[in-house]
């Protein structure tokens, strides 16, 4: 009995000695956890200035269609179509149709950080009209209609997720005829998209960017270690685009100043052997290859999208690869 009593007075004594112990290891631990909350917050804040500037938005929401991310966030869209209309997605169009009955392939197209649908409007209609296609532009969020906020580089990755679901699932338009397009920032979310390895026949990236610390700084002065996990910070286009596994057609300007042309190459390097295809490097700026080289961009993306056509044509006929 007395051993028994020994042992409790032992037992208590410890319990009295580690509680104090246990105590600031848990506030360290939600110390901790909120730091990291306000550093990640901090850090948004700080790309969201830097990489994003939303302009003052110059369109009703009459002139666009509304879809939600999971988030129940609000995301204006609109179409495209070579007919000179900018139409919403499921309206006019295509209100009485369940299935996306016309033959031209459709653009899921992803602007550049200055941009909105308004201000875009001029360059994917003359998309539309060049290669006979269908464009699907949308806002980020804190652009034009879209949900007011902070943009960060995960509420890309949701809208760009919802638009898809809008392209394939509301307006059923078949992987066969849908072309993944980035421009610019707009790069992000389609390589990322892609990467997800849902159903397309194609990715374009015009004026990509590698990942967002290397828009920054020289890679051939930081050491490759240090270097990845930089990329980890904004956009690391140059670790997912291994993923994808359609052609990726790439298309830059040797003389941008603002995202390099190594980044370009950087990014076609890391493209798997599905998605290899040659890209082309002209000698234009930042923003202007479409106007300074407007024949070999028009030809060479031709090109890319007969021979994602004809992949597809093969791959479905008997004896291919599916």
């Amino acid at each position: 009995m007395r051993a028994r009593r020994a042992l409790m007075r032992v037992a208590a004594r410890r319990h009295a000695d580690e509680t104090p112990r246990r105590m600031p290891r848990v506030y360290k631990h939600c110390r901790r956890r909120a730091t990291g909350n306000q550093a990640s917050y901090v850090a948004d804040a700080c790309v969201a200035r830097l990489a994003f500037q939303p302009p003052p938005c110059s369109y009703t929401l009459g002139a666009c269609q509304n879809v939600h991310t999971m988030s129940g966030e609000r995301i204006s869209t609109r179409l495209f179509t070579p007919l000179g209309q900018a139409l919403c997605p499921t309206k006019h169009r295509w209100i009485a149709r369940r299935e996306y009955e016309d033959p031209r392939m459709l653009f899921l197209f992803s602007h550049g950080n200055a941009d909105d649908l308004n201000t875009c409007a001029v360059y994917t209609q003359w998309l539309a009209d060049t290669f006979d296609a269908n464009v699907l532009s949308y806002d980020y969020k804190d652009y034009g209609n879209s949900e007011p906020g902070t943009t960060t580089e995960r509420s890309l990755n949701e809208v760009i997720e919802a638009v898809y679901n809008l392209a394939a699932v509301r307006m059923a338009v078949p992987t066969s005829c849908l072309v993944f397009f980035g421009k610019l920032v707009g790069t992000g979310p389609t390589v990322f998209l892609a990467s997800e390895r849902l159903g397309c026949a194609g990715v374009v990236l015009v004026s990509p960017l590698a990942s967002g610390a290397r828009t920054l700084c020289d890679t051939r002065k930081v050491p490759r270690a240090v270097m990845q996990v930089l990329d980890r910070l904004f956009m690391p286009l140059v670790q997912r685009v291994a993923a994808v596994v359609v052609q990726v057609c790439i298309v830059h300007g040797t003389e941008d100043t603002l995202i390099h042309v190594d980044n370009a190459r950087e990014l076609h390097a890391k493209c798997g052997w599905q998605a290899q295809y040659p890209a082309l490097y002209v000698r234009a700026g930042h923003n202007d290859i479409e106007s300074r080289r407007r024949d070999e961009f028009v030809a060479h993306l031709r090109q890319f999208l007969l021979f994602t056509q004809r992949r597809i044509a093969d791959s479905i006929l008997p004896g291919g690869s599916t």
